[in-house]
């Protein structure tokens, strides 16, 4: 496993325990359903639905059911979205849809059910994914301490941390996109210096994220006096191919603004056993990472550089991480009690 936890003793049902689990976006509700057993976990019947095309998520569920054969018996609902959850309930602000655990529970018939936040899941996957379900970036392949933070960008950018506890890791969710754009040298506050004129307060989601990279693109190429076309992120960092249409010192500068965040939020939260990089964006960009400089960036954070340099940093490469940690975001305790 990637992420070791040291905890007391989990108590683990010898009974299979079956759940649905669910990951909705904007765009995409994805939905499976997950056996539990002794501590391990299998995912079947993965299927992504088109969100505009059901009236509400109980209308999509339904479809769900009808494409697996019919609604399974289950002991437990757990869905991540992509947006804080208050009081059992969210509304989307890009989706017309308000989900309330309430009905999630009444739609599925599962005894126990919980919304949670998409960067929630994707940390309670972290004990859960094996080597393969990463890509290391440096050297660094083991920490210390009990406490791992997974950070990512997307349609916006998310971040939350696991720490290990006596009854089983238990998770923080954050709004660390909206702490302040640090630059840490002249080009990138000239960057700063860009998008401070058009925004005021610049964020690290205002960077890193699909709409970030679009702000970045306008900015670099204001600084380079270049013309800006009207590129979607897609586009931007779309670099190979006769085809290609990509900014090259877009892409340079958006990893390495994610190395230095990386290397501050390992910091801010005592992130010491690793950092994971999930979002739609990161996975992408894999191959344009320059390792070397990657760490370098994200360990550059002095007095303390020697606590980054010994932090391992991987990008989650596993399709259904975020269904895998919504699979074991409840202990056996918690469902079957």
């Amino acid at each position: 496993m990637t992420a070791h936890f040291e905890t007391g003793s989990v108590v683990t049902s010898s009974q299979p325990l079956r759940g649905l689990v669910g990951d909705i976006g904007g765009t995409n509700a994805r939905f499976a359903i997950a056996e539990r057993v002794g501590g391990k976990t299998t995912l079947a019947n993965f299927k992504s639905l088109e969100c505009e095309d059901y009236k509400d998520v109980y209308d999509a569920l339904n479809g769900y059911f009808a494409m697996i054969g019919g609604k399974p018996q289950l002991d437990f609902t757990v869905v991540a979205v992509a947006g804080p959850v208050k009081d059992g309930a969210i509304q989307f602000t890009n989706l017309d849809w308000l989900v309330r655990e309430d009905l999630l529970g009444q739609t599925t018939g599962a005894r126990k059910t919980r919304l949670i936040n998409d960067y929630a899941a994707l940390a309670f996957a972290l004990p859960h994914l094996g080597d393969a379900d990463t890509k290391t970036i440096g050297s660094v392949k083991t920490g210390f301490g009990n406490v791992h933070a997974v950070m990512g960008a997307g349609t916006g950018f998310g971040a939350s941390v696991l720490v290990g506890g006596e009854f089983g890791p238990y998770c923080l969710s954050t709004e660390s996109g909206h702490i302040s754009f640090a630059p840490v040298n002249d080009y990138e506050s000239e960057i700063l210096r860009v998008l401070r004129k058009k925004y005021g307060r610049v964020t690290v989601e205002m960077l890193l994220s699909g709409p970030g990279l679009v702000n970045l693109y306008h900015a670099i190429s204001a600084i380079r006096g270049e013309p800006a076309h009207d590129f979607t992120p897609a586009q931007i960092t779309h670099l190979d191919g006769d085809d290609a249409t990509g900014s090259r010192y877009t892409v340079e500068a958006f990893l390495d603004i994610m190395a230095s965040v990386c290397g501050d939020l390992s910091l801010a939260h005592g992130a010491t056993s690793g950092m994971f990089i999930a979002g739609g964006i990161a996975p992408r960009l894999i191959k344009h990472v320059d390792e070397l400089r990657f760490r370098a960036r994200m360990e550059a954070k002095a007095p303390l550089a020697h606590i980054v340099a010994a932090t391992p940093s991987r990008i989650i490469i596993h399709p259904y991480a975020a269904l895998l940690g919504s699979a074991n975001a409840l202990t056996d305790v918690q469902i079957t009690a």
